[in-house]
């Protein structure tokens, strides 16, 4: 590929500014394993969707997104946009604070991400689309990666990205999660999957997984795979601060849809609605609005770099 063909968009902030510090050394660690690109940093919150749009529009073959989840998350909300996104490939190398899509990829250093991405050949990718209400009232729409969820989760967000994550990754997602359940109204909605209704619940989460882990490695949707043409949903019932931490290392065991009342389900299309109190809504650890939701999945919809046969369960 030439240098036209491979575009790098990088979050200087990722990893509390480490890929910022890091830039010349990262630019020729990319270059060195891939050859040629063209790195572009972003400038605020949102510049990296503009930067994908720009990418495509120029004639780029492949976008590399670097950062974490925040940052691929913005690359591929830019790509699905633009009309031409068939022709592009869509790649991962990993920094930032939660890491969670690197784990379903496997791949776990920057290197070892490259490595992928030169020796593996690119592979067709699941893609979800949520529609919600935002913030200010009106109609929301964004794609995800990874997984979208509501309810504490949602919270959590807000309360960790509002940090800074000066803890860094695991850290303060725990540090989020506690505060979040001392603060969360549990809500009530009902659910509707595939034309199925699933009942009115009190959530804690309802998760909507095309990857399989999020808050910096808990397994919420251990049998997900991006590439299956499903999402897999899993209901997690509210219940008071001792359950909720006696219950904890489940999420990072992947058995949480073994707990009492939690509800399962292979799905291509989820309806929360609303009833009582707050859904917050959660894309890829980010939180732009609240349930009521939709989710879908657009299986196929882009070609991933890298990608792995198997999505690895590695920690």
């Amino acid at each position: 590929m030439s240098a036209v063909d491979t575009v790098v968009i990088a979050n200087p902030a990722a990893a509390a500014g480490r890929v910022g510090r890091a830039r010349d050394a990262l630019r020729r660690t990319i270059t060195g394993a891939l050859g040629p690109c063209r790195y572009v940093e972003t400038e605020r919150p949102g510049h990296a969707v503009a930067l994908a749009r720009e990418a495509v529009t120029d004639g780029a073959a492949r976008v590399l997104s670097l950062g974490g989840d925040g940052t691929h998350h913005e690359v591929v909300n830019g790509l699905m946009d633009h009309p031409d996104r068939g022709r592009v490939t869509f790649g991962v190398l990993p920094v930032g604070t939660g890491g969670d899509l690197r784990r379903t990829l496997g791949v776990w250093t920057l290197g070892e991400a490259l490595r992928a991405i030169r020796e593996r050949a690119a592979r067709p990718m699941d893609v979800g689309r949520a529609t919600y209400v935002a913030d200010d009232g009106s109609d929301g729409a964004r794609w995800f990666v990874n997984l979208a969820s509501c309810g504490a989760s949602g919270l959590v967000d807000r309360l960790v990205n509002a940090s800074g994550k000066r803890l860094g990754g695991r850290a303060a997602f725990v540090a989020g999660t506690l505060r979040a359940m001392a603060r969360y109204e549990p809500a009530r909605v009902r659910v509707t999957a595939d034309g199925r209704e699933l009942g009115e619940h009190e959530i804690a989460t309802l998760v909507v997984g095309n990857g399989r882990y999020a808050g910096g490695g808990m397994c919420f949707c251990p049998a997900a795979r991006i590439d299956d043409g499903a999402l897999d949903l899993l209901v997690i019932p509210h219940a008071g601060m001792a359950r909720s931490l006696w219950r904890a290392p489940r999420l990072y065991r992947g058995t949480a849809g073994a707990l009492p009342g939690a509800v399962t389900a292979r799905v291509a299309e989820v309806t929360v609605q609303a009833l009582a109190n707050t859904a917050y809504l959660d894309l890829d650890g980010e939180s732009p609005g609240r349930a009521t939701a939709t989710f879908r999945v657009h299986p196929g919809a882009l070609r991933l770099a890298g990608a792995p046969g198997e999505a690895s369960g590695r920690r």
